[in-house]
């Protein structure tokens, strides 16, 4: 009786030990397996996204008004607000002793081409000296330069709108004394007006000559449009953006340079964009990490994202294509564990 329980026991305890091996071996099989999970071989997309920018509008031309000399204004046609044509004289420093020479010199100049023709009569009779010939000749030269040089001066007496424009605040009175450092007012040229936006570095891909932009002014829900003509020749490397100008029509002037205007830009189709769908973001003190598949097995990479869409993230550096992507299982891996992935085409 005494044997035959030892011999249950026996069998009891071989038994348990069959479950547990097999229990063991199942386990076993599981982690080489891997955890299920399925995840996304990652590719370069097109990306299109727009970006709110902040602008100015500043003026197609601008221009301080000053003379070039020193002098009492004697004509003075500056109205504020008033619209002016290019050439249209504006304001005039009193240069009368100078016109008054012009016109002692072109007396001077008749009676020198008087006298040039009368030598020139007598030397082809050989009664004058070809040295007497060559004094009177530039005895003209001398005096029309002397001309060209009084008109020039006259010309620095006025002010001249240098293009159409509209007329500022005018800063002298009629009849004011005024030196070459005296602003008499500001020209605008107000339409067309030019948009100025900075787009950062990572985004200058999309900036093209002939692109469309939309902007609004302050808290006014009105839209403008705006053409992009020219940017910078470079990245700024203080703040790591391109410089961009657009120019837009302002017909009726109701838009005023010096506003600020928040740009909306559109970004299409750039050929170095990773998207991946936000879900595959790990959130890490610091920053945000993927979770790659590689060798079988989880690892954990940091990345630096840029913009986000309603089902995507941009993700800047971190990761290439081609590496392989989990989506699903995040909370239960941890570095190096075995996996099994199912490729996806989407999210």
């Amino acid at each position: 009786m005494h044997m035959a329980a030892i011999a249950i026991a026996i069998t009891l305890v071989g038994t348990s030990c069959s479950d547990e091996k097999k229990g063991g071996d199942t386990r076993s099989d599981r982690a080489r397996s891997g955890l299920q999970v399925n995840a996304y071989v990652v590719e370069l997309h097109p990306l299109t996204q727009g970006l709110s920018l902040s602008g100015t509008l500043i003026a197609g031309e601008e221009v301080e008004l000053r003379a070039e000399t020193t002098g009492k204004l004697v004509e003075f046609h500056l109205d504020e607000g008033k619209q002016v044509k290019k050439g249209q004289l504006l304001a005039r420093v009193n240069d009368s002793e100078i016109r008054a020479r012009v016109e002692k010199l072109k007396s001077d100049l008749q009676l020198a081409l008087d006298n040039l023709e009368r030598n020139q009569r007598l030397k082809e009779i050989n009664a004058l000296s070809q040295q007497e010939l060559d004094v009177a000749m530039n005895r003209v030269d001398g005096i029309r330069a002397e001309i060209r040089l009084a008109e020039a001066q006259i010309e620095k007496a006025e002010i001249r709108a240098p293009f159409d424009g509209k007329i500022g605040l005018r800063n002298v009175s009629p009849g004011s004394f005024i030196g070459a450092s005296t602003v008499l007012a500001t020209l605008i040229q107000d339409n067309p007006l030019r948009l100025e936006f900075s787009v950062p570095e990572r985004y200058a891909y999309g900036v093209k000559a002939g692109k469309e932009v939309t902007f609004t002014l302050g808290h006014y829900p009105t839209e403008y449009k705006a053409t992009i003509y020219a940017t910078e020749s470079a990245i700024d490397q203080q703040t790591r953006a391109l410089r961009v100008r657009a120019t837009c029509a302002n017909p009726r002037g109701e838009l005023l340079p010096g506003s600020f205007a928040r740009v909306s830009f559109v970004l299409n189709g750039s050929p170095e964009t990773i998207l991946i769908p936000p879900q595959a973001l790990v959130p890490v003190l610091g920053g945000q990490n993927v979770i790659l598949a590689r060798n079988g097995r989880a690892t954990f990479v940091p990345v630096e994202t840029g913009i986000r869409t309603a089902t995507s993230v941009e993700v800047v550096s971190g990761i290439e294509p081609g590496d392989t992507l989990l989506l699903s299982g995040l909370l239960q891996v941890r570095e190096g564990t075995p996996v099994n992935t199912t490729i996806v085409d989407n999210w």
